[in-house]
């Protein structure tokens, strides 16, 4: 993932997210482009600008024939009205809370609200000063980001070639409706971090945006989101059966149980029928049950993490009822999955040159034409880990 794309560098817009889903009644919606503040600021100037024209245009109307009168007085009428409509639309754009509390825990900084309608709940049982909520939402982050990144060596979004200097992961506790209604979004690209005391003017930040409702004690959202900005850092793809069913399959690392429902045979065949890939390549959450499960169970017998590599700091971590982040030590198929994150970094460089791309655009990005280049790169990782497996080759020109 040679080729990077230009960055935001404003909060918390126009990047493609994903919302979370809870652990048990889930429920989540496919990848959806949210508006730019920043660009809703600017069409707001012209169009404000434009009923400035409009006033101008209306004082010069005596100066003009019957005819001509009627027509200008239709064409400011519709530019009027269409003001009127989007006016509202940029006012409750620009509503969002202020978050103007903070709270550090390494890497992690998460910015929250005690009123308002974003506020957390206030309970404090251990009397930092921070609310438990803030807390708990920061440990899950922190354990996710510490259990991949440093315990399983996935591929670190802080030291990831797409996001150069960035050193801290924000994440902004919003009330549920300003992060379109669902538990979480993760942004996929670096902005300046927001100034805290205890940091530098340089810093620069990856960004979640967490439903002030999500409890971390008891939703695994959290951590959801955090694997997204791994995916993030490691590959330029961004089909929702890739980012979706990898992160459900991801969430078992600190919840019960190492693995989710099987729904297709380890044993394959592999690679899966075509009518198979179809439907595949279709899905979102769902891909977990009739892919990444399947390919964890077949090449993980033992279902573990790596005792010897956990430290005390991680295992002993606690939320605020006691209870333990790192519910279990079982999870099934770490190895491969970070082994396919690898390959899919080398391989959307080879999309990128097969199919001709100038830009890894959003619509690039999510182009049905990267999914056979994912696939191939998936059943590469698995033949290497677990054969027989049979080849796939992924076919610029194939439909």
């Amino acid at each position: 993932m040679s080729r990077s794309r230009s960055e935001s560098e404003e909060v918390e817009q126009t990047l493609t997210c994903h919302d979370a889903v809870q652990p048990s009644g889930r429920q989540g919606v496919c990848p959806v482009q949210l508006k730019s503040v920043h660009i809703s600021m600017v069409l707001l100037k012209c169009f404000r600008r434009m009923f400035e024209l409009s006033r101008q245009s209306l004082a010069m109307e005596n100066n003009l024939q019957n005819p001509c009168r009627i027509r200008l007085k239709r064409s400011l009428s519709l530019i009027l009205i269409g003001l009127a409509s989007v006016q509202p639309l940029f006012a409750q754009e620009k509503e969002k809370s202020v978050l103007p509390e903070h709270y550090v825990l390494g890497p992690i900084r998460v910015f929250y609200a005690i009123d308002g309608k974003s506020a957390v709940p206030s309970a404090d049982k251990d009397a930092s000063g921070i609310p438990d909520h803030v807390e708990d939402v920061a440990k899950q982050v922190w354990a996710a980001h510490r259990l991949f990144c440093s315990v399983l060596e996935f591929p670190d979004p802080l030291t990831s070639e797409r996001y150069p200097g960035v050193n801290c992961i924000q994440v902004s506790l919003r009330e549920r409706g300003e992060i379109g209604g669902g538990n979480g979004k993760a942004f996929e690209n670096s902005q300046r971090a927001r100034p805290i005391p205890e940091g530098k003017p340089d810093d620069r930040a990856i960004v979640i945006s967490m439903g002030s409702h999500v409890e971390g004690l008891k939703n695994i959202t959290p951590a959801h989101e955090m694997f997204h900005l791994i995916q993030y850092g490691a590959t330029y793809f961004k089909k929702s059966w890739y980012l979706e069913g990898q992160a459900r399959w991801s969430e078992h690392a600190l919840a019960k149980e190492g693995l989710g429902d099987v729904k297709y045979s380890p044993k394959g065949p592999w690679p899966q029928e075509p009518a198979n890939l179809t439907k595949l390549f279709g899905m979102s959450y769902d891909a977990e049950f009739v892919l990444w499960n399947p390919i964890a169970k077949k090449t993980d017998a033992k279902g573990t993490l790596p005792q010897k590599r956990l430290d005390k700091e991680l295992t002993e971590l606690c939320y605020s009822d006691g209870s333990p982040v790192l519910k279990d030590l079982d999870l099934t198929g770490a190895n491969i999955m970070r082994e396919i994150l690898i390959e899919l970094g080398k391989m959307d460089d080879v999309a990128y040159k097969e199919l001709g791309y100038e830009s890894w655009s959003e619509e690039n990005q999510q182009s049905p034409k990267n999914d056979r280049y994912m696939y191939q790169a998936i059943m590469d990782v698995l033949r290497r880990q677990s054969p027989p497996v049979g080849r796939f080759k992924a076919d610029a020109k194939a439909k």
